[in-house]
């Protein structure tokens, strides 16, 4: 729950901003979250890598599916190589991401990614960015 306190934090920032600063924070756990000891595994390719090759990649683009941006169970590490210069290496990602959380989270996210007109709130923004800014 979002205090006055903390809505005053935000106030005159649009929404574009807290999107931005709430995908930040999002991604940062998601990197801590899915590494150790400097290392991480690629959602996609399943090889170790080095913390400084990891992006938070999503299964279903942010850009297109925008009710499961924020969704823990579409957003795993992923290298670089697979994120951006196998445009997100999808065959594979979902491959492993059934075998992460299984089928059934899997299908519940993709019906949930067809949800159209999806807006975010001021206080969902906002709560998503106190929730994981300090983690």
């Amino acid at each position: 729950m979002v205090t006055p306190e903390i809505l005053s934090k935000y106030r005159g920032k649009s929404i574009a901003y807290l999107t931005d600063k709430a995908q930040d924070a999002v991604n940062k756990f998601v990197r801590k979250r899915d590494s150790v000891n400097g290392y991480f595994i690629c959602i996609s390719c399943q090889e170790l890598k080095p913390v400084r090759q990891l992006n938070c990649g999503h299964y279903l683009p942010k850009e297109f599916y925008k009710s499961v941006r924020f969704d823990l169970d579409n957003l795993a590490s992923q290298c670089i190589r697979c994120n951006h210069h196998l445009s997100g290496n999808l065959i594979e990602y979902r491959k492993n991401l059934v075998l992460k959380i299984g089928e059934q989270r899997v299908k519940q996210l993709e019906i949930k990614a067809e949800l159209k007109n999806f807006t975010y709130s001021r206080e969902f923004l906002i709560n998503i960015i106190e929730k994981y800014k300090n983690i």
